[in-house]
């Protein structure tokens, strides 16, 4: 009898210990990727079990898949939890421990105001508002792990929730309507699970010139910036900072360059300082640094042009529209430049968001942007559309990993769960030194930042740069983009000084005891 409740005891604990192996963050920003398709179980099996690779500990769904609408068909019908429960329970299964979860009230049939094709105010009329607080505590309550109608095969609580994708089109509703419903979601939620991280939906800066001198200034910006999306602008956000109480984590859209992470947290400290409070800040949702959006980008004259995103200016709208046209046309050396650029770039903000504090970055995409690609969209989304790490079949095969794949698996081997990381001075501000200690262990990640567009027609710009270090011998290790990648090197020092040339790639720099 005693054997076999020991042998049962061993069992047991080695059960709780296998389910509790994932992949975690530690105190460091949780790096995540978007969007989880939930086209079948096949294909969301294949990408999670890809991307598991990687090692990353966030992941974040196509938003539409599991909006109220397409999980309750209409009010006395049950809430459908298939969709969602086949991207919780796939990627947790194979290690992925925080997940983003976007939960957009668009229903046809609750909706205040729309038509079969478009929703002009998303928010649920009066008489489905006590519905509508059920479907998020249903949600919740599934997720969060308490042991309580909780999803079978449940790892880990979900505990990033926004409500509503994005705070523009996607919420083109008045903003005190949007506050009633985020107010609604946050208790229902906080009801459900009391350890919950309810994000508003996420603001959309780019590509509005953040860079002031003085804080009265961030309003004449907002005025003067030319914006595709204009539901919402500067006094319409400021009205949800005005409600704290109501949503646990700032949520934001990285849609611009890496560096509007710094002027973008810079605004959001000085907002909430202004109101007495502190939150995390959280990019739920990122693009590569894509030149053009927002219209056409393979033209530069016409009508229904794209609109430049910094570092671009009007000075190279031609010039990039001869780079979109190798593009969409399917040139196979402009196609190797862009995927390797997309790595470095997101390699970059990552690095980036670190340094400022952020809480959670997803990086973009698991995929290519479907349809975007091809030559009638007009590289309508820039070079974003290009920004997949991996190519799958319909069955969820893998047909190619992409240079973001290794570039990110690269990453998280060395800069999952740092205990700290800061921005190295330097005189020259376009140099990004950046020194990571991660377990003890103490490296740097650095690049040159050239301030304009790149393009493949470059010359490949350099800077050399030197700066004080702590040794005498250290290996150079340049990005990852491709398996088996060699792409190592010894460096020695110079009177105490590391001296190497940087150029838009990163590069690894650990010391050799």
């Amino acid at each position: 009898m005693k054997i076999t409740l020991i042998i049962a005891l061993i069992i047991l604990c080695n059960f709780a210990n296998a389910k509790q192996a994932g992949n975690y963050a530690g105190n460091g920003i949780v790096i995540g990727l978007e969007y989880a398709g939930l086209d079948s179980p096949s294909y969301t099996k294949g990408m999670a079990k890809a991307l598991s690779d990687t090692r990353i500990p966030g992941m974040k769904h196509y938003a539409e898949a599991v909006q109220w609408g397409q999980m309750q068909k209409a009010a006395n019908k049950p809430i459908d939890f298939s969709k969602l429960d086949l991207f919780v329970r796939e990627y947790q299964k194979v290690g992925f421990t925080e997940l983003t979860v976007a939960l957009k009230s668009h229903s046809k049939w609750a909706d205040k105001d729309g038509n079969k094709f478009k929703s002009t105010n998303p928010t649920p009329k009066k008489k489905y508002q006590k519905l509508y607080s059920k479907w998020i505590h249903a949600v919740v309550e599934r997720y969060d792990a308490d042991g309580i109608q909780d999803m079978p095969g449940l790892r880990w609580p979900v505990r990033y929730y926004e409500i509503g994708s994005e705070f523009s089109s996607y919420e083109p509703e008045p903003v005190a309507e949007y506050l009633e419903m985020l107010e609604l979601a946050y208790h229902a939620a906080h009801q459900a699970y009391s350890n919950v991280l309810v994000a508003h939906a996420a603001f959309l800066t780019t590509p509005v010139h953040l860079i002031v001198n003085k804080f009265t200034e961030y309003e004449k910006v907002w005025a003067n910036t030319k914006r595709y999306d204009k539901s919402h602008g500067y006094h319409d956000i400021r009205e949800i900072l005005n409600r704290p109480d109501i949503f646990d984590v700032v949520n934001i859209h990285n849609l611009g360059d890496p560096y509007e992470l710094e002027h973008i947290n810079k605004w959001l400290q000085l907002e909430m300082s202004l109101r007495n409070y502190r939150k995390p800040i959280i990019v739920s949702d990122t693009i590569p640094t894509s030149y053009i959006a927002w219209g056409a980008a393979t033209t530069c004259k016409g009508k229904h042009l794209g609109i430049l995103i910094p570092p671009a200016t009007e000075q190279d709208r031609c010039r990039l529209a001869k780079y979109f046209t190798k593009l969409v046309n399917k040139d196979k050396r402009t196609i190797h430049w862009t995927r390797n650029f997309v790595a470095a770039d997101h390699v970059q903000r990552t690095i980036i968001a670190a340094e400022q504090g952020y809480a959670l970055i997803n990086l973009s995409f698991t995929i290519d942007l479907p349809f975007l690609t091809a030559k009638f969209m007009k590289a309508g989304a820039g070079i974003s559309a290009w920004g997949g790490a991996l190519a799958l079949n319909r069955r969820g095969k893998i047909k190619e990993m992409r240079p973001l794949f290794y570039s990110i698996q690269q990453l998280i081997q060395h800069v999952n769960g740092y205990n700290d990381i800061q921005r190295v001075s330097h005189q020259n501000k376009q140099v990004r030194i950046y020194k990571i200690n991660n377990m003890g262990k103490t490296f740097w990640i650095a690049w040159h930042d050239i301030g304009k567009v790149l393009l493949p027609d470059n010359s490949e710009y350099t800077k050399k740069v030197s700066f004080d270090v702590v040794g005498d011998q250290f290996q150079i290790e340049k990005l990852a983009t491709a398996k088996s990648q060699k792409n190592r090197k010894h460096i020695n020092t110079v009177n105490g000084k590391l001296q190497l040339r940087l150029n838009h790639t990163p590069s690894y720099i650990f010391p050799i005891n």
